[in-house]
């Protein structure tokens, strides 16, 4: 149950909703669209994924997704190429994350803390970035990232495919992964052991940041803006997947594909809820209360083993 629950437990809500809503759930707009809208916090929660597997968490994600949208949107007009916009979104979410990591590692400030700052900070520098207001107008290349399928599958949807494998094999094939798994185990123990701790906490922030970048370029083409109001709460529903997806906040435990399983799950759910006409408020408290449900559930499961 602990590595195929999550797998469970989705196919479960998924054959819920089929007997509630029949065909209307399990048609292939539908599909497409929960797959589609869950890739930008799948991606988010790969990155936070990681964190959390080291004992620290990551809350900035919804305010940096923010500032990287606004600086892609700057960049994605006919002036630059396509491969400009990507990276300047990618590198400017790393570098968020290398000043996370490095004031979490070296200045030992708690991650809490750092993270919390940062998502005061990066909101104020996409306010800033943007001039308040939303930048559009962008090249036709740079809307097919949101808008194109290969195979009858969202390029969005790819590209989370793609990061989950790619999180596997560095989480399970490298040294790295066994480093990570390895502080979060037991952060004095890897000191001990030759590990150096404070350089592979700064990589971990600075590759969640590089998704946080990553998403917001999926998030910038399928709204066909870069917008400084983007990524509210998202933080937390990315949270929400990786506990959803087994990773413990104790540290030293988590799986990319659970994690991405457990973005599926949410997205399952919350449309679900509209397709029931649940009022979203009262949404917002069934999510709140899945948080507190899987966290729970994460505890009882520690203190048995």
């Amino acid at each position: 149950m602990d590595k195929y629950g999550t797998f469970v437990i989705l196919l479960a809500m998924m054959l819920v909703m089929t007997l509630i809503k029949g065909t209307n759930f399990l048609s292939l707009g539908n599909l497409t669209n929960i797959m589609r809208q869950q890739s930008v916090i799948g991606i988010i929660a790969l990155g936070v994924m990681l964190t959390i597997i080291t004992g620290g968490t990551d809350l900035s994600g919804g305010s940096v997704l923010a500032l990287c949208s606004c600086v892609i949107a700057t960049f994605a007009h006919g002036d630059y190429p396509l491969i400009v916009p990507v990276m300047m979104g990618i590198l400017v979410g790393a570098a968020t994350g290398l000043v996370n990591g490095f004031f979490i590692a070296y200045g030992h400030v708690p991650p809490f803390i750092m993270t919390l700052g940062m998502m005061s900070a990066a909101r104020g520098l996409a306010l800033i970035v943007s001039n308040s207001k939303p930048i559009n107008g962008f090249t036709d290349a740079f809307n097919a990232i949101g808008a194109e399928s290969w195979f009858g599958i969202p390029i969005a949807v790819w590209l989370l495919i793609a990061m989950t494998v790619l999180f596997y094999f560095l989480l399970h094939k490298s040294k790295f992964g066994t480093y990570v798994y390895a502080i979060g185990g037991n952060q004095t123990a890897a000191k001990v052991s030759g590990i150096n701790v404070k350089t592979i906490l700064t990589i971990v922030y600075t590759i969640a940041g590089a998704c946080t970048g990553l998403a917001a370029l999926i998030m910038t083409s399928r709204t066909l803006a870069g917008n400084p109001s983007y990524g509210t709460a998202y933080e937390m529903d990315a949270i929400t997947c990786c506990i959803i997806g087994g990773t413990s906040f104790t540290g030293g435990i988590g799986r990319a594909v659970n994690t991405t399983i457990g973005a599926f799950i949410m997205g399952v759910l919350t449309n679900g809820m509209t397709m029931l006409q649940i009022d979203p408020n009262s949404q917002q408290v069934i999510k709140g209360a899945v948080i507190v449900l899987a966290v729970l559930l994460d505890e009882r499961k520690n203190r048995r083993s």
